[in-house]
């Protein structure tokens, strides 16, 4: 990635399972390596060593969500880092969302070139990238450490939370074997490919983009590609800013500049600017922050805790990416919660019952009628309330990394992280 230009990413929708084992560390192969993922499960840079249980809120406590990965080396500045990768998970619970710094936790991994996870050169029957080559089991539903195998499922988990759901939503359904590439589950949101590309610096720039034939910043009259080309209520939505919001906030009106000042490209979902090598041109790389509150200054960043190097801003999660993550996840929860109500022969004995009771006086009831209606009338509530999921919610996340790219294969490991590093995260709450 280039260091003078901030980077975009942008949400691909994956094609089939061929096009989903292309990205992240599926495969050993590394030169096909770019960009990231968005959603879905995570693939482990460093298999053997990965964090030794679920991350966890460090707001509530609760699991988090996978959010993304993307893959950025930094050999240059330690040849350790000559393959890098960041990891995003976001707490869900709505009580979370005002908080600034524990709601996100954003997870480093690196390795050098010369590593026992990664051949140098292809070899087809490599697979020493896999965890299960190093007797480390991931969880089926959430791709984390898993904690056990059941025994009825036949799969680990990382623990009952998604034992329970892959079982109702999986198992129970019958759906182990299936054409379909990703069934359903509400831990995992939506998962497309993360394609990253410079930022165009003004429209001369977006005519040479299209000249040179880039897909990304073209128009497309294929009703896959409609959303490439939001409208401001869009995103309005997306960001959570009303009119009031935009023409009295001067971050948020520099943010909706920036970001519509080149057409299609107000979908981005990332915005990439590693700090430079230089200490003078530090101040220069920062976010695009979204409002002018919920703000933090450089000298508040915490240096690293492994090294001591300060930390600089080297990426942010963009307000757009939230809709690639939910696109299809409410409709398809939707529909499967719709599916886990109670039948219609169950509903009409149930109104039936009801009636009953309504109608005639206490002496004429049966005894248990009362409360197997009662009882019934509560299953049907909670099949309909049950698996539901809240969504991440951000205005823009920032993220701040150790400059000096510590760490190294000979590294100690964390007792609850393995081979991987926390970096430091910062949130600004949504505009509404």
């Amino acid at each position: 990635m280039s260091l003078e230009k901030v980077q975009l990413g942008f949400s691909v929708e994956f094609e089939d399972d061929d096009h989903r084992m292309m990205v992240g560390h599926h495969l050993p192969s590394w030169d096909d390596w770019d960009g990231g993922q968005l959603g879905g499960r995570p693939t482990w840079l460093n298999p053997k060593d990965i964090p030794r249980s679920h991350l966890n809120c460090k707001c509530c406590e609760q699991p988090m969500l996978f959010v993304c990965q993307l893959y950025c080396p930094c050999d240059e500045i330690n040849p350790n880092a000559f393959h890098r990768s960041f990891y995003v998970f976001a707490c869900a619970d709505k009580k979370c969302s005002e908080n600034t710094t524990e709601s996100i936790r954003v997870l480093r991994a690196q390795l050098p070139r010369d590593n026992p996870y990664f051949p140098d050169e292809q070899d087809e029957c490599w697979a020493m990238h896999i965890p299960e080559s190093w007797d480390v089991h991931l969880c089926k539903v959430c791709g984390q450490r898993a904690n056990g195998k059941c025994p009825l499922q036949g799969e680990y988990f990382c623990g009952r939370h998604h034992q329970r759901e892959y079982k109702k939503y999986v198992f129970d359904k019958k759906l182990r074997v299936t054409s379909e590439l990703d069934p359903f589950l509400p831990s995992v949101l939506s998962a497309s490919e993360m394609v990253v590309e410079e930022e165009p610096g003004d429209v001369r720039d977006k005519i040479l983009e299209e000249k040179a034939g880039s897909s990304l910043f073209e128009n497309d009259d294929d009703d896959d590609e409609l959303d490439k080309n939001l409208e401001q209520v869009d995103l309005n939505k997306m960001t959570g800013a009303g009119p009031e919001t935009v023409t009295k906030d001067a971050n948020t009106m520099k943010f909706y500049d920036r970001i519509n000042k080149i057409p299609n490209v107000n979908t981005q979902c990332l915005r990439y600017l590693r700090w430079p090598d230089k200490e003078q041109s530090l101040r220069s790389f920062s976010p695009l922050w979204i409002r002018s509150d919920y703000k933090i200054d450089d000298e508040n960043i915490p240096a690293c805790e492994r090294c001591g190097a300060a930390r600089r801003f080297e990426f942010q999660l963009m307000p757009q990416m939230l809709h690639y993550l939910s696109k299809r996840h409410e409709m398809e929860e939707a529909k499967v919660r719709s599916e886990d109500t109670i039948d219609k022969k169950s509903k009409e004995a149930v109104r039936a019952a009801t009636t009953i009771l309504e109608q005639n006086p206490p002496e004429q009831i049966p005894p248990d009628l009362a409360t197997t209606t009662k009882k019934a009338i509560e299953t049907a509530r909670h099949k309909i309330m049950e698996g539901s999921t809240n969504m991440p919610d951000w205005g823009t996340v920032a993220v701040f990394t150790c400059t000096a790219s510590c760490g190294a294969l000979d590294t100690e490991l964390d007792e609850d992280l393995g081979a991987y590093i926390e970096e430091f995260v910062w949130k600004q709450p949504s505009l509404d």
